[in-house]
């Protein structure tokens, strides 16, 4: 199997990769990483598996634009583009809209490419491509085997922002519909995603399936604070759709609210707008709160930190998700949850483990939630609760390996490949099932 991801194994972004490919790597006898980039500078994380930088280095170097270019020109001849053209024409922000579909089509054919020089290179085809994000690239792979034959079954996942084309700038991303139409299976993190994309494609709903996301067992509970502060830990990057601010301001409403409260908040992550909100927190926030930057912090340093630090509550307002792995970890460790109800959030954070917010939750609602974590000997069932959650929803041992079976089982036939092309452009809806 050949595993395309965005970075990993470089970078620091796409953590929770590791611990799946831990346990589905046990269902093939050979699997390769294919990071779609890398920085040739730094040093990949500790893999196990062989790391096929084939496709990221023909996206480096003096080379780069020729061969983007030309990978358009080319593309431009063998794929169908001119009904998305026709659909990106007909509404607005035209020029963001028509920039992604020219980066869809060069980055199509550059994976096509790649395949083909693999293949020149002695390469055995792949019995099945898994992508981990829905991305261009899949096109590349599909237009590969429509012209080798290969029996070489194409899957994806689909997270947030490859999915929901709410989240992009002009609504559209490039290439979507022939991908769907071609690919095998797509597998979605959440029940949520699943349902999007039938609503989007309602002839194709057969191809879309849940594979939850997981985490290990981490072998500890974190420890419920005993007095004290009432101690709240976030964990995201710092950008604008995480609303970081948002917390600043619910806890400033918390402490005057409440005279006798005071909050320790520790945040997980790292980003370009922490200077802003670490600058607003100093600004609201006086000296009844403690407020702790951990900066970035793999999964065993977020771990660590659960096993070594009590918490009351675990809070996430973001406006946009999947299913946040944040929630995943905290809930292993047996740390209630709050979160807005947003993309896959309902499908872990609920009145049981903890308190499911508005999406549009104001400073006040998030506060209320919050102080009903002070009291502790109520909460404490929240905490077994959302632990017991965790062991049946999200334990990596058992979707990973069950996933694993999925992938390592597919029948090779290539009946998804073959839908004609009324079907692969039939979706009579718009793509986007809140536009109608």
């Amino acid at each position: 199997m050949l595993v395309l991801t965005s970075l990993y194994p470089y970078g620091q972004g796409e953590a929770f990769i590791a611990a799946e490919l831990e346990h589905v790597a046990r269902c093939f006898d050979h699997i390769e990483l294919a990071p779609g980039f890398y920085d040739p500078d730094t040093q990949p994380r500790p893999e196990r598996l062989p790391v096929n930088r084939g496709y990221a280095d023909t996206r480096w170097g003096l080379l780069r634009w020729p061969r983007a270019i030309a990978s358009l020109l080319l593309g431009l001849v063998k794929y169908r583009w001119a009904d998305d053209l026709a659909f990106l024409l007909a509404r607005g922000r035209k020029l963001d809209n028509i920039k992604e579909l020219v980066r869809a089509v060069y980055r199509a054919r550059m994976f096509e490419r790649f395949l083909a020089d693999q293949a020149r290179q002695g390469k055995e085809p792949f019995d099945v491509i898994y992508f981990y994000w829905l991305v261009p690239e899949i096109m590349g792979a599909l237009q590969f085997r429509k012209a080798t034959g290969a029996a070489t079954h194409i899957v994806c996942r689909a997270h947030r922002g490859d999915l929901y084309l709410e989240t992009r700038p002009g609504g559209y991303a490039g290439l979507r519909r022939g991908i769907v139409a071609g690919i095998d299976d797509i597998y979605c993190i959440s029940e949520h995603g699943s349902r999007y994309l039938g609503a989007c494609f309602p002839a194709l709903a057969a191809k879309f399936h849940l594979a939850r996301l997981g985490v290990d067992e981490p072998g500890f509970l974190n420890a419920q604070p005993q007095g004290g502060p009432l101690s709240i830990v976030s964990c995201s990057f710092v950008i604008r759709s995480k609303r970081l601010s948002l917390i600043v301001d619910a806890i400033a409403h918390l402490l005057a609210s409440n005279p006798d409260l005071q909050v320790r908040w520790t945040h997980v992550g790292d980003g370009p707008l922490l200077d802003e909100v670490r600058a607003h927190a100093a600004s609201r926030l006086g000296e009844r709160a403690q407020v702790i930057f951990k900066g970035y912090l793999a999964h065993a340093g977020v771990m660590a930190l659960y096993r070594d630090e009590p918490f009351d509550l675990i809070l996430n307002v973001s406006d946009s998700e999947g299913i946040p792995v944040s929630l995943m970890e905290a809930s292993s460790a047996g740390i209630p949850l709050v979160a807005t109800d947003v993309g896959g959030s309902a499908e872990i954070a609920n009145a049981g483990t903890g308190v499911l917010l508005p999406a549009d939750a104001d400073p006040a609602t998030i506060a209320a939630a919050l102080l009903r974590f002070n009291d502790r000997a109520t909460s404490l069932m929240v905490r077994r609760a959302a632990r017991w959650y965790w062991s049946e929803h999200f334990n990596a041992a058992t979707n990973y390996a069950r996933f694993g079976l999925r992938l390592a089982g597919h029948e090779r036939g290539r009946a998804a490949a073959e839908l004609s092309d009324a079907v692969a452009f039939a979706a009579p809806r718009h793509e986007d099932p809140a536009a109608g």
